[in-house]
């Protein structure tokens, strides 16, 4: 069977429907659930998070990134579980360049764990909520 240009063309589309489809957030990207991921517009306010006591996982992550859509209902759970022991934060790549740029975020999703303001761990691609929150305990 020979796949041509506008099938793969609306294979592609369906995809990316289908991942942009339940990510678990509302029409203003702000997420659904009670345990609410801050999305971090200013590099000041992302190192006053990370400097903090509690450890923080950092989601890297772009609005167009079908993956990322993926990570977003996993980075929910992973903050729900772990509250009040980790704080879960995203930062678009796309509108803060500088942090991208300084911890060298080369794919996304790309996760960094902080603790006392100091990268501990950094994982790139989809994970499941276990697999992230047993990093998280054996790094806090």
């Amino acid at each position: 069977m020979r796949i041509n240009k506008l099938t793969t063309t609306i294979l592609v589309l369906a995809l990316a429907t289908f991942y942009s489809c339940g990510s678990g957030t509302k029409a203003n990207n702000k997420p659904s659930t009670v345990n609410e991921i801050k999305a971090i517009e200013t590099m000041a306010s992302f190192n006053d998070i990370i400097n903090g006591n509690t450890p923080v996982l950092v989601d890297f992550y772009a609005d167009w990134c079908a993956p990322c859509k993926m990570m977003a209902p996993i980075m929910q759970q992973v903050s729900k579980d772990l509250e009040g022991k980790v704080k879960v934060i995203k930062v678009n790549v796309d509108k803060n360049e500088d942090a991208a740029r300084k911890y060298q975020i080369r794919s996304i999703p790309t996760m960094i764990l902080f603790k006392n303001g100091k990268a501990v761990w950094q994982g790139v691609g989809v994970m499941q909520a276990n697999q992230i929150k047993a990093i998280i305990e054996k790094n806090s």
